[in-house]
């Protein structure tokens, strides 16, 4: 099989995403390409904290409707600790379009996964219909952790006290600060940060 080398036009990758601690989301591997190509390989590296979802022992990697209807996809975890993807197709159709996502990985954080992360592309091989290889270049994509919403926390410390308080009046005075938290801040929820958050906050501090 003649294997040529990668060309500009031709590209498969994850984009950044942001996920929660504990969260599962599905997460789309994009493909870019000008060739007819109807197979692949890549080698999936995945960050402490993040998983591929299993169903009975199985990777769960959904196929979308790029894809012909005879396409089949395996993936087997190698020694290096990278998840090995393949996706084949017998009757030998070439993926449709030229851009969008090919494949969707169900991803899971773990309740202690921190972030930020990188996940890494290695190894990725495509087919074309008439038996040429194409090795794509190495890909990799930040994952950011979600931050939880603390209400009451306009500094964005991760604790709620007397602190945020002073905080949020010197923003009530001052006005527009860097570190300042508005969704936190709004503990009315009325969609605006007045006096009356103030007021809501320390009551809050009075009773907990």
């Amino acid at each position: 099989m003649l294997a040529l080398s990668v060309t500009a036009t031709n590209r498969f990758y994850l984009p950044d995403f942001v996920i929660a601690a504990g969260e599962t989301m599905q997460v789309a591997m994009i493909l870019e390409n000008d060739e007819p190509f109807t197979a692949f390989q890549t080698d999936l590296m995945l960050p402490q904290g993040l998983t591929v979802v299993q169903d009975d022992g199985e990777y769960l990697f959904d196929l979308t409707n790029r894809n012909a209807s005879d396409q089949t996809i395996l993936s087997k975890l190698r020694y290096d600790g990278a998840l090995r993807v393949e996706s084949f197709c017998m009757s030998v159709k070439p993926y449709s379009g030229s851009s969008g996502a090919l494949v969707v990985i169900n991803l899971t954080a773990d309740e202690d996964f921190t972030g930020p992360a990188t996940i890494g592309l290695k190894n990725s091989f495509f087919t074309t219909v008439d038996g040429i290889e194409f090795v794509l270049p190495v890909e990799s994509c930040q994952v950011q952790l979600l931050a939880q919403q603390l209400r009451g926390d306009a500094n964005g410390d991760g604790v709620v006290t007397i602190a945020d308080v002073s905080f949020l009046i010197d923003y009530l005075l001052a006005g527009c600060q860097s570190s300042f938290h508005s969704q936190n801040a709004d503990l009315n929820a009325d969609g605006v940060v007045t006096i009356a958050d103030v007021s809501s906050l320390i009551d809050w501090l009075l009773e907990n």
